[in-house]
């Protein structure tokens, strides 16, 4: 669920699956400096591109470990500094919230030169921690993961989308879900809204013929997983 400014300006997206997100939107799809509340009490504070944390940002993990630098696809990728929960830090090349060789591990924050940021203080209303309350009693120990977390709309589905002459110079927006099973292939292909049909019936054949997927986690067993509220956006979009 979505409340705040249409087209475009601020506002707050209930998430059934991934929690809070504050900040700026464009048709409900934050763009630009925001927040996101996790329903594990993770949180993030940076800059996002169509609904996913791209740019500069930092993420606040429950472990108390933070990453601040590059963000890529929703993850920590690039130039990062990580502070890790026992004081360490490393500042270097990140991949998928992980140090790889390319960079230093300092003893403390002192060492490296670099202090600790802190998350901006921000208060939840009472019902937004219990809406991130509720998410997290039915969520999953790992949700499904496509090619190692890179993003499956520019991985996989923008390469592999056909416009058709018929549909050269439009737009669309659509809306659609699907369940990543616990073999990890993908079905119940649903689009849930669309603003033209021919680029909603592309998008749902795209979509059937993904690569299989990692499936969710619980309790160390696969289980099916319903991936909800995914917007797709198809050509220049006011």
């Amino acid at each position: 669920m979505y409340v705040g400014e249409m087209p475009m300006g601020e506002g707050k997206l209930y998430h059934d699956e991934q929690g809070i997100y504050i900040g700026r939107f464009n048709r409900a799809v934050i763009s630009g400096r925001g927040m996101h509340f996790e329903p594990d009490g993770s949180k993030y504070v940076g800059n996002f591109v169509q609904g996913v944390e791209q740019g500069y940002g930092r993420y606040f993990m429950r472990t108390g470990a933070v990453f601040c630098g590059e963000f890529s696809h929703g993850y920590p990728n690039g130039r990062d500094t990580l502070f890790y929960p026992d004081g360490r830090v490393f500042i270097g090349i990140v991949q998928n919230r992980g140090a790889t060789s390319q960079g230093k591990t300092y003893k403390n924050a002192q060492a490296a030169g670099v202090t600790k940021p802190v998350f901006p203080d921000v208060q939840l209303s009472e019902e937004d921690r219990a809406f991130l309350e509720n998410v997290k009693a039915n969520d999953v120990d790992m949700g499904p993961v496509f090619k190692d977390g890179v993003s499956f709309f520019e991985a996989y589905i923008a390469p592999h989308f056909r416009v058709s002459p018929s549909m050269s110079g439009r737009s669309a927006v659509v809306h659609y879900e699907f369940t990543v099973g616990e073999d990890g292939k993908i079905s119940d292909v649903t689009i849930t809204s669309s603003t033209d049909n021919a680029f909603a019936n592309e998008l749902a054949r795209v979509i059937k013929h993904s690569p299989k997927w990692k499936p969710a986690m619980k309790d160390g067993k696969p289980v099916p997983y319903t991936i909800k509220n995914q917007t797709a956006h198809f050509g220049q979009v006011d």
